[in-house]
């Protein structure tokens, strides 16, 4: 029994939410306000509510993406591979972030963590990668 073919409608769907987040993260992380001003109308001078509220919509993407792992590490193990290359992605975009584009004034954890983790992911998805080239040369 072969794997079942999304539906067009499916696959239209994630490749627009996938243009539209593409779009509005590459807006937050590389507009001179992140968006919030220009496009949002925020006030910045109400910096607590403003920081609350985004680092509280970091933690929507991180449980979604969370609970994707999960299930993907329980359920759907063909994706693996292409999971860790998103996570890859995301730690290189996060040491950028970090420790090129917008540096924080203090070092935070998150920062020695960004470093940690894009190395653990690395070494895996590079033996993974590799792992699956000598898999098909057999």
């Amino acid at each position: 029994m072969g794997k079942p073919t999304p539906s067009r409608l499916a696959l239209g769907l994630v490749a627009l939410l996938g243009a539209i987040n593409l779009v509005r993260g590459a807006i937050h992380l590389f507009a001179p306000d992140g968006g919030l001003t220009a496009i949002a109308g925020l006030d910045l001078a109400a910096g607590r509510e403003i920081v609350l509220f985004f680092i509280g919509a970091v933690g929507i993407g991180q449980i979604t993406l969370g609970a994707v792992d999960l299930l993907v590490a329980w359920r759907f193990k063909s994706m693996v591979l292409p999971l860790l290359l998103v996570h890859l992605g995301e730690q290189v975009l996060g040491l950028f972030l970090f420790f090129a584009w917008r540096p924080l004034p203090i070092a935070v954890p998150g920062q020695y963590g960004a470093l940690f983790s894009f190395a653990l992911v690395g070494v895996i998805t590079v033996r993974e990668l590799l792992r699956g080239k000598n898999d098909g040369a057999n």
